[in-house]
């Protein structure tokens, strides 16, 4: 088998010369236009046939729903943005933008422009990777490092030149996923003006992710407070049923429906905390 020798892409059964696939962590190939259908930054030497599948069905809808997503966002700490925010990193232009309501991030390269779909990546992923079994959940230790607003993540790696000089920088992004395990954004610079751009941009991010943590908290207190307040509407529309010869049972079943409709985003509080159908 040398360098001219074809083999069968796994999934659509078109023979690549080895310039034209890549090798998957299950030893089979997979072509360069079905790679174009996973995620950019997904390393295919820890991608198995399954995950790479998964990317591929997958991979759209997430980009949707990321998109449809900026339609309800409400704009409160710097929450959402639709539009991309272009970072120049030395020699590389990077795309970057973000939905802290929802948790939620998109990062573009010019060198992604024949992939199929922009990757969403989700800040509650974005942690060192650790590998786990297929069938274990996230361990406590590992849920505290999520909600940990003290920590910084994302960090920036420096190359210097026998005299010292930085030449390049790198943006590091962890991210606790098999196929992808870090993301590295990396640029030639010139100057420390360059330099410095790097450390903004990661501290952009780290700062997204702490703003989607406080946009948790708050929502977490806004729905405890809603749910208090539908307990009592609940209770004084029960009472009125049974004094004036109403369905007290009806009355539980509406509360119980906007308690659940709390939960789920649908209701908001009005003026005087009255309760709304969005």
């Amino acid at each position: 088998m040398g360098l001219f020798s074809k083999e069968a892409c796994t999934f659509c059964n078109t023979e690549v010369g080895m310039l034209k696939r890549s090798k998957l962590a299950t030893k089979e190939f997979i072509c360069n236009d079905c790679k174009r259908k996973t995620n950019y930054f997904a390393r295919m030497d820890y991608t198995s046939k399954d995950a790479a599948q998964s990317m591929m069905e997958t991979l759209g809808q997430e980009a949707a729903d990321f998109e449809a997503s900026f339609d309800n966002a409400e704009n409160r700490f710097q929450s959402a943005e639709r539009s991309f925010n272009t970072w120049d990193l030395g020699s590389l232009r990077v795309h970057y933008r973000r939905n802290t309501r929802t948790g939620a991030f998109q990062i573009n390269l010019d060198a992604m422009s024949r992939y199929e779909h922009i990757p969403v990546f989700y800040f509650d992923t974005m942690i060192p990777y650790e590998f786990a079994s297929e069938n274990s959940v996230l361990a406590d230790s590992r849920r505290h490092e999520v909600t940990n607003m003290n920590a910084n993540y994302v960090t920036v790696e420096e190359s210097k030149d026998a005299e010292g000089k930085v030449t390049s920088c790198t943006v590091v992004i962890p991210y606790n996923n098999d196929c992808i395990r870090e993301i590295k954004l990396k640029g030639d610079v010139r100057n420390n003006e360059e330099v410095e751009v790097f450390y903004d941009f990661a501290q952009r991010i780290n700062q997204d992710r702490i703003n989607w943590l406080n946009n948790g908290l708050y929502d977490e207190e806004r729905k405890n407070k809603m749910q208090m307040r539908n307990l009592g509407d609940t209770a004084m529309a029960a009472f009125k049923a049974a004094v004036t010869g109403g369905s007290v049972e009806d009355a539980v079943k509406q509360g119980v429906e906007t308690a659940n409709d709390i939960e789920e985003g649908k209701v908001k509080q009005g003026f005087f905390g009255k309760l709304l159908k969005k």
